[in-house]
């Protein structure tokens, strides 16, 4: 069977350690809607966090050099990570920008039909309404975008709200709107200030907790990574990647994923039915 949509797949650094379960369901709900994805070749890091907060010129050159490395016939690249996005969009920001640098240094030129997209975007344009029954009826979901998808402000935002609303309703969970929903999390602070990043985490999961939600989804590992890290220990509340809940309404969710939570998620699942 033939594909529907032919993308260039970057995966970056954190889907290819810390994060691969995030990876390996995003992969099964690609399969499932016949996405074909061609792996850039020899990819590199985008240079985030520390490369562009230390010098822009080598953050530029990662970049680049993942651009200069598309494949001939493919010119969408798609990315799960909201800051390998980010430093990807920049990048081509630049490039058009600046056309005879990035020649001079690959000795091509930035293609006109380059276009960086977010797995959000491009998954939110299937048919998610047309999944028989509500396989993830019963969930509270409070949904979290972060901050990363609406900046930097030299470029427009990418995509419009409610996208993973508009999924997660279609296959039947409760989405509940709530204040924090792009709330920065403190992102790569929680290293250097971890005080920090936790008071900003417990205000957000005491919300969540009187809300009432049964978990929060987020479609960034290195938010869902501070929020289970940092939460307060008197709260337990499951944060999910938007890519296993999707394929776990999709059918093609594997428990080990769930297992590799820091804040374990498999009780609320299996008291839900949904395992």
């Amino acid at each position: 069977m033939s594909s529907v949509a032919t993308f260039a797949y970057y995966p970056g650094c954190s889907l290819e350690g810390l994060a691969a379960e995030a990876e390996e369901a995003f992969l099964k709900i690609a399969a499932y809607w016949e996405i074909e994805l061609v792996e850039i070749p020899d990819w590199n890091c985008c240079g985030s966090s520390s490369a562009h907060s230390l010098c822009g010129e080598l953050a530029r050159n990662l970049t680049w050099r993942v651009l200069a490395s598309l494949p001939d016939n493919v010119s969408q690249v798609l990315t799960l990570c909201p800051s390998c996005f980010d430093r990807l969009r920049v990048g081509l920001f630049e490039a058009r920008k600046s056309p005879e640098d990035f020649s001079n240094l690959f000795d091509q030129k930035p293609n006109p039909s380059w276009d960086i997209r977010h797995f959000v975007k491009v998954l939110a344009d299937f048919p998610w309404k047309k999944i028989k029954g509500k396989p993830l009826s019963g969930l509270r979901i409070a949904p979290y975008y972060g901050c990363l998808l609406y900046g930097p402000a030299k470029l427009p935002p990418p995509m419009e709200d409610g996208l993973m609303e508009k999924m997660l309703t279609a296959l039947g969970a409760e989405v509940i709107p709530w204040r924090y929903v792009k709330q920065c999390c403190g992102t790569y602070l929680s290293v250097a200030k971890p005080d920090f990043v936790s008071g900003i985490v417990r205000r957000m999961m005491m919300e969540a907790q009187r809300i009432q939600v049964d978990c929060l989804v987020t479609h960034c590992v290195m938010c869902q990574m501070n929020l289970e890290m940092r939460a307060p220990a008197q709260i337990d509340l499951p944060v999910f990647h938007l890519s296993e809940l999707l394929a776990l309404g999709l059918g093609q969710a594997r428990i080990n994923w769930f297992k590799k939570h820091l804040l374990d998620p498999l009780p609320l699942l299996l008291k839900k039915g949904l395992l």
